[in-house]
């Protein structure tokens, strides 16, 4: 097959898909988008079309043969549950039109690698599934080997099952295939014996692949390169590959596979390479353009490209206001839903919300009280902490919680931890707080745990009624255990997202409520405008500890404060205890 047909410009080019995007619209094989036939959005990075590619022509009839394809199968979740898989105007024109539609001379496709990047609720895993399916069944190509790719099993089968479903319930594909065509974890074509099936690094054994195509959801969960690697190193056999990356935005991190991918689509957009085999394209908002505000409808369309459609808009700004309330929530919901790519860890908690906190603290009203402790006891040459939670004594869903916290330092290194993190320790050493000075310091480098372990005793044993201590299992061994030993009851406390999320949600919720009197305490204050939280996508949220070897900014009341809470939020049956035993404690 071969074509006289030249573009001089790129925008020649797209005159061309579009001319024929309007014609697929008119005739029901494309559905008209508000966010591009009403609102004229444009997504927030593309690379150049390879119009300069010799001999470049667009083949119409071949993105129709998709269309018709997709059109054949049923969606399977949602609303749109049982209509016909019509694909978006915005899809035809940044995906299927110039992957399957650009074409060398000879009719070869010219784009082997594809970047969609999009936020989430747009559509992305079902558009992986149908794209799957028909590279496996009707790209014309014999035994085919097609691979739903992800960096765990669980991530990988979403996309596999979906398209299965789609099969079964594609009359005309489901007779192609037969029953023994349509299997648990395998779909086989009879005549063209062509494969399609899940991959992960989890399952992965060799890269002795010969891959057709491969479609790879949600970049930025894998760990390392092994699939990727494995799918694009086994397409050298292939007269038309194609590997389509599918994938929301990252938090940020350097040294990632999406990273790489990331940074080579910007370069190629930027004009500081050429590749005319790669077509990549990023659906968002720049968070850096003057007057940028995440959080208005304007927004929230301009960046999803389903929105009203796949996305709900009453979805969107619900998310939009709990980021706006939250700060916990803002990364997440700009990496989500904006697909604004983040920094790993986000300040937590503004100061404003911690200073309504602020009010005197009666030490004596607390004589007595139901409390929980939690036990921070960190390096031995810095800062320690023990937290004593007070939670309300009659109603407990409008009640003010009292948070009660206490710190020591070597004495000897008072100077040096000063130094590094400027701040007044030396005054805070000399200043009363409610009980004792603010700052306690124990003779010589190291702290005294002795000291620790004393200090709380008397304060458990005497004054309040601690139900029971939180801990971190680091470095805690002798501490733990004579504390144990003295009649505390002790629990040890995960410091990933398992253990922390729940009582850090908690704490976030109540300082937003206005339900917590931390009494002003100065260190607190410090460290609360220092904390930063890393989240993950399920929406777990856990405080990072600083490098104490590089940074300035200490947290150490945070930690023991959410030990303290967990202890709390279990026994009174907010969270599930963990099926870990009572006392198990490790060394340093």
């Amino acid at each position: 097959m071969t074509t006289t047909r030249t573009y001089s410009t790129e925008s020649a080019l797209w005159g061309e898909i579009v001319e024929a995007i309007a014609g697929w619209v008119d005739e029901g094989l494309v559905e008209p988008s508000p966010w591009l036939s009403e609102w004229g959005h444009r997504p927030h990075i593309t690379t150049p079309l390879p119009y300069r590619a010799p001999g470049v022509w667009f083949d119409r009839q071949a993105v129709e043969r998709v269309l018709k394809f997709f059109a054949m199968l049923r969606q399977l979740i949602g609303r749109h549950a049982g209509h016909a898989f019509v694909l978006q105007d915005w899809q035809v024109k940044y995906l299927i039109a110039p992957v399957f539609g650009l074409k060398h001379p000879d009719g070869r496709r010219v784009i082997r690698t594809v970047w969609f990047e999009i936020p989430r609720k747009n559509g992305k895993s079902t558009l992986c599934s149908g794209l799957a399916l028909y590279l496996f069944a009707a790209d014309r190509e014999p035994g085919a080997e097609v691979y739903a790719a992800a960096g765990d099993r669980d991530q990988a089968n979403i996309v596999f099952r979906a398209a299965a479903n789609m099969a079964r319930e594609c009359k005309p594909l489901a007779r192609k295939l037969g029953k023994r065509g349509i299997q648990k974890k395998l779909l086989e074509h009879p005549q063209t014996h062509a494969i399609f099936r899940a991959l992960s690094s989890e399952g992965l054994r060799s890269h002795g692949l010969n891959v057709h195509g491969g479609v790879i959801d949600e970049v930025h969960v894998h760990r390392n390169p092994d699939v990727i690697d494995a799918l694009e190193t086994g397409t050298g056999a292939r007269e038309q590959p194609l590997i389509v990356f599918i994938t929301t935005a990252d938090d940020g991190a350097g040294d990632t596979v999406y990273n790489t991918k990331r940074e080579d689509v910007e370069n190629l957009a930027a004009g500081h390479s050429a590749d005319p085999t790669t077509w990549g394209v990023v659906f968002g908002v720049d968070d850096t353009a003057e007057n940028f505000d995440a959080f208005t409808e304007e927004t929230l369309k301009r960046a999803n490209p389903g929105y009203g459609v796949t996305v709900m808009s009453d979805y969107l700004t619900a998310k939009a206001a709990e980021a706006e309330r939250s700060p916990a929530q803002l990364n997440r919901y700009l990496r989500l839903h904006l697909n604004v790519r983040t920094k790993q860890t986000v300040r937590w908690i503004p100061l404003e919300v911690w200073d309504q906190g602020g009010g005197l603290v009666d030490v004596d009203a607390l004589a007595g009280r139901t409390c929980y402790a939690g036990l921070d006891l960190s390096s031995t040459s810095d800062l320690t902490s023990l937290v004593l939670w007070f939670p309300p004594e009659e109603d407990p869903d409008t009640g003010e919680h009292v948070l009660l916290p206490f710190f020591w330092l070597p004495e000897d290194n008072l100077q040096d931890v000063q130094r590094r993190t400027k701040v007044p320790l030396d005054q805070w050493a000399k200043t009363a707080g409610p009980i004792g000075p603010l700052l306690r310091l124990t003779e010589g480098n190291v702290v005294d745990y002795r000291a620790v372990r004393e200090f709380a005793l008397g304060m458990l044993g005497e004054r309040f009624d601690v139900k029971a201590l939180g801990y971190d299992r680091w470095n805690a061994t002798e501490t733990v255990l004579e504390l144990r030993d003295a009649g505390v009851h002790v629990e040890p406390v995960g410091q990933g997202y398992a253990g922390m999320s729940p009582p850090a949600k908690e704490l976030e919720r109540l300082l937003l409520a206005g339900r917590v009197n931390h009494g002003g305490h100065p260190l607190m204050r410090w460290m609360a405008d220092c904390v930063e939280i890393r989240q993950d996508d399920s929406e777990n949220i856990k405080p990072v500890k600083p490098n104490r070897a590089t940074s300035a900014k200490r947290i150490d009341g945070f930690p023991a404060t959410l030990n303290a809470l967990s202890q709390h939020l279990l026994r009174s049956g907010q969270t599930e205890q963990r099926p870990e035993p009572r006392i198990r404690v490790i060394g340093a």
